[in-house]
């Protein structure tokens, strides 16, 4: 005991104390780090750094003591002096600090991170892809389905919450992969791919699914299903559940916002509205002999089970056309769907869009969150209401909804695209750049957009020269045609001209005669949608660096050309008003003026003030 008493008199218990409560609150403040991408080993090594430093605190305070004097050397025991007796308190401190020893010992003896390399289970998963399904139609002329399927279990199954699913293009890129599908499926965070085989003939369906691990594709699971084109639904909804059961049992199953498709419908014409669901998605244009085929069988299907929620819905998609006989078809598609179904999104996001049309903000706003509310991850919901956001002058609510779109479809063009949109609306450069840079890797080459999108974003930066280069590039001859080189030709100068005037007003005037040629041209209406668009945009732009407001507003008014026939939609006219570089429209009387009589202002009273206006007592203020 003589030992112990020398401890406490020499002050080693509460030196070891203090060492052990300081490397508590080290170990503490990493692993707060861990989280913002500390390497993993970072707390196991700082554990083994402190565990090697005990003995020697031990040894450094027997020999010296912290004083109000400073650090002294501990001497011996002095003549007379007798040794200080151990209290109660004091064997706790050592049982303590034995306990911390062995606890200590106990974590080290488990090999480290790096040493162990532990395959997740198929419990732990949570994100999953869901390839489009392998057709294997025999019945000629019939349609395939395997994508549409793929689709609606994706979803299904997003409507789990918890349980992460990517979207169709982001899946696609990982079913191309091939070697690279370790490296991409690490930068996804995905573990888990859900693939199949789909028969649909005549009146017999038949579904073949598997559960593949990532990266190595072993297979985790599969069943075979099949049975009546009639239970097709009552199939899907069983592959659902067993999916469910493998991906995520620790989940709770029960959809966010209500099940997709309820008892009951569409189970008759189950078969119909996939192959019409597939075939409307085909461009009313450029194939529109598929898109009409593709509507009959979607009223086909409605017109054998009207209480078939998922078939108005897809009608009131696909008759959205931007035009007000389409409005009207739309919006009562959309109303007759969430009337039998309320939790269908595609449905909520029509109505949110021709509310937008007619002004109707608040409602356009409820319908958007309502939309968001049953289905948090909808791809085309959170770009939509996006893109809207904008329109309000909320640019950051913008970018944070495109970016959360991004957490679902990294890979997708138009994902990325609306990003680098949303970005130069928030005066973001560096954003615009990466995500333009992914558009660009994507779509396998630089298309005029791109070059213009970081042409804008260098601006921003204040690189002029550079940015220079990069609008050269845009409007330099393509080699696809004559006609198109003499169009970029006649137009590059004042466009070059322009990019100067921003920052050089002496260089304007020398702008004016060819943008008065510009809108000539343009308001002639013959260019076709692509020319349209480049043109017009850069019109506006240039209005906006020169302060011209009344040819900025001119322009939102033009009818009759492309890409907008009967006019700028309203949150594209409103969109410009918001811009970074249009501080001089924004201070025009009739900024104002349709602001108030738009009903803008009392969504903004309501909902949250645009990043650039703020409140000024009963009215506003804009920079």
């Amino acid at each position: 005991m003589k030992f112990f008493r020398e401890l406490k008199r020499r002050r080693v218990l509460h030196t070891a104390w203090l060492y052990v409560v300081g490397g508590w609150i080290a170990l503490q403040v990493v692993e707060v780090l861990s989280a913002a991408g500390l390497p993993p080993s970072t707390m196991r090594n700082l554990l083994i750094f402190l565990s090697l430093g005990f003995p020697v605190a031990v040894v450094v305070g027997w020999f010296y003591d912290i004083t109000k004097d400073g650090i002294s050397r501990t001497g011996p025991l002095k003549e007379g002096e007798t040794l200080p007796k151990l209290g109660f308190i004091d064997h706790i401190l050592m049982a303590g600090l034995v306990l911390v020893i062995a606890i200590d010992a106990y974590i080290l003896s488990f090999p480290s991170p790096q040493e162990s390399v532990v395959q997740p289970s198929v419990a732990q998963q949570r994100t999953i892809a869901v390839l489009d399904f392998e057709d294997q139609e025999s019945v000629k002329n019939s349609e395939s389905v395997g994508e549409v399927l793929a689709g609606e279990l994706r979803q299904s199954l997003t409507r789990t919450a918890g349980l992460r699913v990517l979207g169709p293009e982001t899946s696609k890129v990982l079913s191309l992969a091939g070697q690279n599908l370790g490296t991409l499926a690490r930068e996804l965070a995905v573990t888990a791919m859900l693939v199949g085989k789909i028969s649909l003939a005549g009146d017999n369906i038949r579904i073949d699914a598997r559960l593949l691990g990532v990266p190595n594709r072993n297979e985790l699971w599969s069943r075979s299903l099949s049975g009546p084109a009639s239970q097709a639904l009552a199939l899907q909804q069983d592959l659902i559940e067993q999916v469910l059961g493998e991906v995520a049992p620790n989940l709770d199953h029960d959809p966010v916002g209500g099940p997709r498709f309820k008892a009951g419908q569409c189970s008759t014409v189950y078969d119909v509205y996939l192959r019409g669901k597939q075939l409307s998605k085909a461009g009313k244009t450029t194939q529109a002999d598929r898109y009409q085929r593709g509507m009959r069988l979607l009223h086909e299907a409605v017109e054998t089970d009207e209480n078939c929620a998922l078939a108005w819905e897809a009608i009131a998609i696909g008759q959205i056309n931007y035009t007000m006989p389409g409005f009207v078809k739309a919006g009562a598609a959309a109303r007759r769907a969430l009337e039998l179904n309320d939790s269908l999104p595609g449905a909520w996001t029509v109505l949110a869009e021709i509310a937008e049309q007619e002004a109707r903000w608040d409602d356009s706003e409820e319908y958007f969150l309502r939309a968001l509310l049953v289905d948090p991850t909808n791809v085309r919901a959170t770009m939509m209401y996006s893109e809207t956001l904008l329109a309000r002058g909320r640019a950051r609510d913008a970018l944070h909804y495109a970016l959360e779109a991004y957490r679902f479809e990294p890979q997708s063009y138009e994902v990325n695209w609306r990003i680098t949109l949303a970005a130069h609306y928030a005066n973001e450069p560096d954003l615009i750049i990466k995500h333009a840079g992914i558009t660009e890797e994507i779509s396998g080459g630089g298309s005029w957009m791109i070059l213009d999108s970081l042409a804008d974003a260098y601006l921003l930066k204040g690189e002029l020269d550079r940015a220079l280069e990069l609008y050269s590039e845009v409007w330099s001859p393509t080699d696809l045609d004559e006609e198109t080189d003499r169009f970029m030709s006649r137009h590059a100068e004042w466009v070059l001209g322009c990019v100067r005037a921003r920052d050089e007003p002496g260089a304007a005037p020398a702008v004016f005669g060819g943008l008065q040629r510009a809108v000539e041209e343009y308001k002639a209406g013959d260019l076709g949608v692509v020319k349209s668009f480049m043109l017009g945009w850069s019109i506006i732009r240039c209005a906006m660096w020169l302060g011209d407001t009344d040819l900025v507003l001119d322009m939102m008014a033009v009818k009759g050309v492309p890409p907008f026939p009967d006019g700028a939609p309203t949150e594209v006219v409103f969109m410009n008003m918001f811009h970074h570089d249009g501080g001089a429209l924004r201070q025009d009387p009739r900024f104002r003026e349709m602001v108030e009589e738009s009903g803008l202002l009392d969504y903004w009273k309501r909902w949250g003030w645009a990043d650039l206006c703020e409140p000024d007592g009963d009215s506003f203020r804009c920079n």
